[in-house]
């Protein structure tokens, strides 16, 4: 093949190369641990749906002991590849991963060899979550605000129309519109809270 020389256990060219070898083995190992995971939620959720039979219940139990199984040897192969790296990954464990709350943490898994690290990733991608859903909040209240105001103003409107027109409807009308103003009453109880906390940055009257 035209090689003038081997490389020894300390060539520099080899240890790189093992490197790439070990991390790329590394990396499949978590690509495998996320997989199986995720199939094994997927099955535990379809367990917990209503409406299965007995026997399509009884296939999926035996496929989440499968499951079980399949990722007890994933981890394994995570640990082993995680041990060569340098400096070794933490090890993996079932009740580590338990504790993943979204597919996420897979990709903090692969990347940060610090748990303090990765704990800390999490924290910072949810309160940048967390400001997304203020922005949220704050629109999604002006609209709840012209939705009750609006709801106020047809209710009412339709039930002195229909007063003379058609009695039981507007009678029925008018028991709707009473359970519906207290559920609206709670409604600008909560809001009327979250507007006084010191983050809201929303607008206090209903839209046009």
């Amino acid at each position: 093949m035209g090689l003038t020389e081997h490389w020894s256990p300390t060539d520099p060219r080899r240890v790189a190369a093992q490197s790439r070898i070990t991390h790329r083995s590394f990396h499949k190992a978590a690509d495998d641990v996320e997989r199986l995971v995720v199939m094994w939620l997927l099955e535990l959720t379809k367990l917990q749906m209503s409406g299965l039979g007995y026997k399509l219940r009884t296939q999926i139990s035996k496929a989440l002991k499968t499951r079980a199984n399949a990722i007890r040897n994933a981890i394994e192969q995570y640990n082993k590849f995680a041990a060569r790296l340098d400096p070794p990954r933490p090890e993996l464990t079932w009740e580590k991963i338990a504790e993943y709350s979204f597919a996420g943490e897979f990709d903090l898994l692969r990347e940060t060899d610090n748990p303090a690290n990765r704990q800390a990733a999490i924290r910072y991608f949810d309160v940048q979550r967390s400001k997304e859903e203020l922005t949220r909040c704050n629109l999604e209240i002006v609209r709840l605000l012209t939705k009750m105001r609006d709801d106020e103003e047809d209710y009412a409107m339709s039930i002195s129309m229909l007063q003379s027109t058609d009695p039981p409807l507007a009678a029925e009308l008018d028991r709707c519109w009473t359970y519906l103003c207290n559920v609206n009453a709670g409604h600008h109880s909560h809001i009327r809270q979250i507007q006084q906390l010191a983050g809201y940055t929303g607008s206090f009257s209903p839209g046009s």
